[in-house]
């Protein structure tokens, strides 16, 4: 049977390395565990990398007691960390601190952990408490520069650092790369005569229709005003100009419901794939020209940027 501990009424917690070690001191903690314990606490506020802070913390658990697998669990930054094997018997540990949930952390291996085990473990979540904290908050506010507030998606910013890598990696290991410019046709026209909570609004709605017609490898960033890049990785020409036309149609047929008024929208599109030699920028610049050329085409189409022809005479 899993042994199962809940830290709700006992939260771990850490004051500071000076702090920990007086309050051992007077325990009678024997000089060569209070090493240990004064090591680790230093080492654990090195880093503010989630994974980097737990993986210091399980290393030293390692040496204290035996344990198979841990898994470590905060829903809120979707962060899901498994370590080791999971065994039949687990002792689980709600971890928070003044009132503030910090995720979830259960051990397990083949055997039931001892009293004594238990205690140890305990005594080491205080030592974590405080680094954890801290990386949580440092990945919470990396995620919050990236995110769009209005719509909940990716931004420019973020749309930078991911075009950078993946356009990178498809060098690399030369594979395809694509990338979709979409822009909302007539927006102002929306915002002057509903006003612009109805903008925002169709925003938000645009947004999740681009969303629900994209794989779960795909990222669609707002890049600025009703301007929506979409990055396709591992996407050819062909299947980049597919994945817009699909998304253009499903915008077309659908119904945007905003406050009093339901709106019919079009959206037109822009389609540019890698080529050797470009970087994100020259990317980027084709996707967008394409958009250019399907506004002049009257809107609500995809147009494809074509990639140049370069002929070699033949001499004499």
């Amino acid at each position: 049977m899993a042994t199962h501990i809940n830290t709700d009424n006992q939260d771990a917690s850490l004051a500071s390395s000076a702090d920990l070690a007086a309050d051992l001191g007077h325990l009678g903690v024997a000089p060569d565990e209070l090493q240990q314990t004064l090591k680790l606490a230093g080492l654990l506020q090195t880093s503010l990398e989630l994974e980097t802070v737990l993986n210091y913390f399980l290393e030293a658990a390692a040496d204290r007691f035996r344990f198979d697998g841990a898994e470590f669990t905060y829903p809120p930054l979707e962060a899901e960390l498994q370590f080791g094997s999971r065994r039949a018997h687990t002792c689980a540990y709600r971890l928070k601190l003044a009132g503030e949930y910090l995720g979830e952390l259960v051990f397990s291996r083949r055997s039931r952990f001892a009293e004594s085990e238990l205690q140890t473990i305990e005594n080491l979540l205080s030592q974590l408490i405080y680094p954890l904290r801290n990386a949580i908050w440092y990945q919470r506010a990396l995620r919050s520069a990236q995110i769009d507030p209005l719509t909940g998606i990716n931004n420019r910013t973020a749309m930078d650092n991911m075009l950078t890598r993946e356009v990178d990696l498809a060098h690399r290991n030369q594979t395809p790369l694509s990338l979709i410019v979409a822009d909302i046709d007539f927006f102002k026209a929306i915002n002057d005569q509903y006003g612009h909570a109805t903008g925002d609004e169709v925003l938000r709605q645009f947004s999740q229709a681009i969303s629900e017609n994209l794989r779960s490898s795909d990222i669609v960033f707002r890049y600025g005003g009703e301007e929506f890049v979409i990055l396709l990785t591992g996407t050819n020409r062909e299947d980049a100009a597919l994945v817009a036309e699909r998304i253009r149609g499903a915008i077309e047929q659908a119904t945007f419901a905003c406050e009093r008024v339901r709106l019919k929208l079009t959206a037109s599109f822009g389609a540019a794939s890698l080529a050797p030699g470009d970087g994100p920028e020259a990317l980027f610049r084709k996707a967008d020209a394409a958009l250019y050329q399907a506004k002049e085409a009257g809107r609500n189409c995809v147009v494809s940027h074509q990639p140049e022809l370069h002929i070699q005479e033949a001499n004499g």
